[in-house]
């Protein structure tokens, strides 16, 4: 079965597609729950640490921006890891500059603790939300009334009234088939071991069947725990509706004749007498 996809090959032909399966077994939903507000408490450091540098930026206490640096998944997974990358300079930048810093202590012990392939997806995210921010506050400044207050960068947020997150999954290296179709289970990894979620036999046939997964993500939504696989479905093509043409001639002496020109069966004329 293929796994692969890039997002050149959805076409007019194909719809993406999501499959949720609900996790049940109370003792996973623990374990995953917990490892959930990990990748939560990773986001809120990182987001909280681009802030106060931002802020120390822009009041001219701070003679650098690292945005660019802490939205680098490349420089801040080498930095946060102590990788040996070939060009280590922006990742030692990191560490010389925030060695101090609890902050950026805790981000790197939280690193650890969740799996690299899928905290690279909350650095992406993080990256995104500010370029968004950026982009709102520039367009506040030209025409403030199109908002109707002053844009707000993006804001970490408390565990413990967190309803609804969501884990995006690697798909090469955090998720696995293998057992699918003798044991119904999908292999998850979100930090340095493999768990096993069940699938309905109607779940795992959808799951053999398809030959293009988009993504995958655990979901936590309002208390219930759920694995969402996106994937591509080759849509039917359409069939357009039959046309028929007809043509009403108003009459001197009948109120009306109708011509119905219909290519399935023979054209007639029916004729409305008055009353």
């Amino acid at each position: 079965m293929k796994i692969s996809l890039k997002k050149k090959d959805i076409d007019s032909n194909k719809e993406l597609r999501t499959l949720s399966i609900r996790i049940n077994s109370t003792k996973l939903n623990k374990k995953i729950l917990s490892l959930v507000y990990s990748y939560r408490h990773f986001e809120n450091i990182l987001l909280i640490l681009i802030k106060q540098n931002y802020d120390l930026y822009t009041q001219g206490q701070d003679s650098s921006n690292d945005f660019q640096y802490l939205t680098n998944k490349q420089t801040l997974r080498n930095a946060l890891l102590d990788y040996k990358a070939k060009n280590p300079k922006d990742s030692d930048y990191l560490n010389e500059k925030y060695k101090n810093s609890q902050l950026w202590q805790s981000l790197k012990e939280t690193a650890k603790t969740i799996k690299q392939h899928n905290f690279v997806y909350i650095i992406d995210k993080v990256k995104s939300n500010y370029k968004t921010y950026f982009t709102n506050m520039q367009m506040w400044h030209k025409n403030p009334s199109l908002f109707t207050g002053m844009p707000k960068p993006p804001r970490p947020k408390k565990l413990s009234k967190l309803t609804n997150y969501a884990v995006d999954i690697d798909r090469y290296t955090a998720l696995s088939f293998a057992k699918l179709e003798k044991k119904n289970l999908i292999g998850v990894n979100l930090s340095n071991k493999m768990f096993y979620i069940k699938c309905s036999v109607n779940q795992v046939k959808k799951l053999t069947d398809l030959d293009k997964l988009y993504s995958a993500k655990i979901v936590y939504d309002s208390g219930l725990l759920y694995l969402n696989i996106s994937y591509l479905k080759k849509t039917t093509d359409f069939i357009p509706l039959t046309v028929k043409e007809s043509g009403i001639d108003i009459g001197i002496n009948n109120l009306a004749a109708v011509f119905v020109n219909d290519m399935y069966c023979t054209p007639f004329v029916k004729t409305f007498f008055m009353p």
